[in-house]
């Protein structure tokens, strides 16, 4: 399945699947869940296929979803279908899954990221769930599973951004590049999976998953999205945050968060809050 805002291709083994809403940044609409959705069903029973790499046109991964389009409604529905639907299904995929992070990859976009098994970034890409000032949780709340407590206290109740780099160090993303070596890295890591036993890789996957779970991580993972659509219907009573999602279909998301927050980029520092 392809649309205007998602693109595929599948070449030298690998399933590409290219978000396309470079107008906004690569920001997500409910269509383009569903445009990965289909192409993940379709990529896992190809055997041309072995690796499926995710990754933003335009020099960005996403920076969201694109909050023009209003509240969710039903939240549950959104959150359960489509939103952590897709992270989950990167992560239980039957063929292994990389996400290829440049530019900004922020709330919905950083979840989506994080549902591959392998993530690389660029250096200096901008990793991090900001969405506390609008009002909403992670709907795919991955972070305490793959870093240390203290570091995903601080990136969810303080809507912290990082570099690239410091993903790399706290665990979040296997690797950083430079920008420039970013794509040719990925290439490197489809073609080593590829000259391996594709049913070897699968049952690996299964057995590695299997631990993870056992560990308690898909427990996680769903108390995350029941917290998500609770405070999703905490949202809709919420004054403040309507004047929010008001002032961004009246007159843009800039407007709108100028209301919250300066998301004014500093070098390697992150995004700076008023």
């Amino acid at each position: 399945m392809e649309t205007q805002l998602i693109q595929s291709q599948v070449e030298d083994h690998i399933g590409w699947i290219a978000l396309n809403n470079t107008r906004r940044k690569n920001a997500l609409h409910n269509t383009m869940y569903e445009a990965i959705l289909q192409l993940l069903d379709d990529y896992e029973q190809d055997e041309q296929v072995r690796t499926i790499v995710i990754k933003g046109n335009g020099g960005n991964f996403s920076a969201g979803y694109d909050l023009t389009q209003g509240l969710p409604d039903p939240y549950r529905d959104f959150v359960k279908d489509l939103s952590s639907a897709t992270a989950k299904r990167l992560w239980y995929c039957k063929k292994p899954t990389i996400s290829m992070i440049e530019g900004y990859c922020l709330g919905g976009g950083f979840e989506l990221a994080m549902g591959s098994d392998l993530v690389f970034a660029a250096e200096d890409a901008a990793l991090g769930e900001p969405e506390i000032d609008f009002f909403f949780t992670p709907d795919y709340n991955s972070i305490p599973c793959l870093t240390i407590a203290r570091k995903a206290k601080e990136m969810i109740l303080l809507g912290s951004v990082i570099s690239g780099t410091e993903a790399a160090t706290v665990g979040l993303v296997n690797k950083a590049f430079p920008s420039e070596q970013l794509e040719s890295e990925v290439i490197k890591t489809c073609d080593r999976l590829a000259s391996l036993p594709s049913e070897t890789v699968e049952v690996a996957k299964v057995g590695l998953n299997g631990a993870l779970d056992a560990q308690g991580f898909k427990n996680a993972i769903a108390y995350g999205e029941e917290i998500a659509i609770y405070n999703g219907l905490l949202s809709k009573t919420n004054p403040n945050c309507q004047l929010f999602y008001k002032t961004a279909k009246e007159k843009g998301l800039k407007e709108a968060i100028k209301l919250v927050r300066d998301y004014t980029q500093s070098g390697q520092k992150g995004w700076k809050k008023d």
